[in-house]
């Protein structure tokens, strides 16, 4: 699982220095958004007729310009743990997965042998 938390801290942070220098600028981008997001919905239930949507994303697409973008830097550390426990994981898997498949055939065997014991008794032994 990825965990944007640190990155949606930086934005909100940067957001906030934003607000700061320009709070009417970015106070009206905010509205602005939320208003499209209002009038897209009631155009998506008229049959998706209308542009909000459209005109929406793009405010928000440059808001996340001024934020930095919103790429998810993954630390190359927390990485390479998730690859190695994934690995141990699978490895252990299918550790239990060969010790299954030989139960399942001794199994096999064993009942074969049964079965066989089993007619070897239901045949007439004057024969």
């Amino acid at each position: 699982m990825l965990d944007g938390s640190a990155a949606a801290h930086e934005q909100i942070c940067t957001l906030a220095d934003l607000y700061r220098e320009d709070p009417e600028g970015i106070g009206d981008m905010l509205i602005q958004i939320a208003d499209l997001k209002d009038q897209a919905e009631r155009e998506r239930a008229l049959d998706g007729l209308g542009h909000a949507e459209h005109v929406r994303d793009e405010i928000v697409g440059e808001l996340l310009d001024e934020l930095g973008g919103a790429e998810i830097h993954l630390d190359p550390r927390d990485s390479h743990h998730a690859l190695m426990q994934a690995r141990s994981l699978a490895h252990q898997a299918q550790h239990i997965a060969d010790a299954a498949k030989g139960r399942a055939d001794e199994l096999a065997v064993l009942t074969a042998v049964a079965r066989g014991a089993r007619g070897e008794r239901r045949r007439p032994s004057g024969c």
